[in-house]
């Protein structure tokens, strides 16, 4: 299929859940013009559907799900329900063309030479508990639902990450135990887990949030703590939080937050603060010489980060 893609224009603003949720594209093939929205993040099938349904409030074309992430079931489920999607290189479904097509080769968990957020997140919850050596416990302590676990756990046997064998009903998982070693060997597939920032006036919702950044490798180190206090929320649970957002001075910075929005759960290995693994992806490209030593110091390692 040739298309052209060119930049899209709503007829009015849209409103946060939208503009944060997909960047959109205005495509045209043969003649017949369609919007195409393409998921920032692995977001469930809820808000996949509400960003089309609520896309279509400003515009009359044809709108377009583009995710990279999207399994057999959503798929399907999005076909039984008429929503048109592209999953590049494995499945199209645009009606309103009278086409449909799916990839007859398998398909590769690796997106861009990296790890996908449920991966990643699984892979940290495993290097935080060397204990863990099975798939229940996997889901136990990270909170990830069977399906969601069983992709993560094959995209990391996949790389070579984990090994994964069966006794019984259980799944049981292998990886080394040098976490030095497994880290070093993982990084090329790691990614930082802030996908974006804002900047929000101080409230009570925010305070329970996890320290992030800069401000949590305080307290692990020998830094002192930042005049604006870094927070983490997942992209998930972001739409449950009020706040208002604001310019960097514009109230004092005792009062504002940094509010970094994560692609996965901040606790996601269970426990009150945020993992070693996952603080030091998300500063990993501070160029601050003084973080990347303490990151380092921190799993006791030179040029890890």
């Amino acid at each position: 299929m040739k298309i052209e893609y060119g930049e899209w224009l709503p007829d009015a603003n849209l409103p946060l859940f939208l503009s944060r949720s997909a960047s959109y594209a205005r495509c045209v093939f043969e003649g017949i013009a369609f919007v195409a929205a393409k998921m920032e993040n692995e977001d469930g099938l809820p808000d996949i559907k509400r960003v089309h349904n609520q896309l279509g409030r400003y515009t009359d074309l044809p709108v377009v799900i583009v995710s990279e992430t999207l399994d057999a079931r959503q798929r399907k489920a999005l076909v039984v329900q008429g929503v048109p999607f592209v999953v590049p290189g494995v499945q199209a479904f645009l009606p309103f063309l009278a086409f449909a097509a799916t990839s007859r080769e398998p398909r590769r968990y690796r997106r861009g030479g990296r790890l996908s957020s449920r991966a990643q997140a699984a892979f940290v919850t495993l290097v935080a508990h060397p204990e863990v050596e099975s798939a229940a416990e996997l889901r136990e302590v990270a909170g990830l639902t069977p399906s969601d676990a069983s992709r993560a756990l094959a995209e990391l046997d996949e790389q070579g990450l984990v090994v994964r064998s069966k006794s019984g009903r259980s799944m049981l998982l292998e990886r080394e135990r040098d976490s030095g070693k497994l880290l070093r060997a993982a990084k090329p597939l790691l990614s930082s887990p802030v996908s974006g920032i804002l900047h929000v006036e101080r409230n009570a919702a925010l305070n329970a949030l996890p320290d992030a950044g800069e401000t949590a490798l305080a307290v692990r180190s020998m830094l002192a703590v930042p005049p604006i206090r870094r927070k983490a929320v997942s992209r998930k649970r972001l739409k449950d939080l009020s706040f208002s957002e604001v310019l960097i001075g514009e109230i004092d910075d005792n009062d504002t937050i940094e509010l970094q929005v994560w692609t996965y759960e901040p606790l996601v290995t269970g426990g009150k603060d945020i993992d070693d693994v996952s603080l030091a992806l998300s500063l990993a490209d501070s160029g601050d010489e003084r973080v990347e030593k303490e990151l380092n110091s921190l799993f006791d390692e030179e040029d890890l980060w």
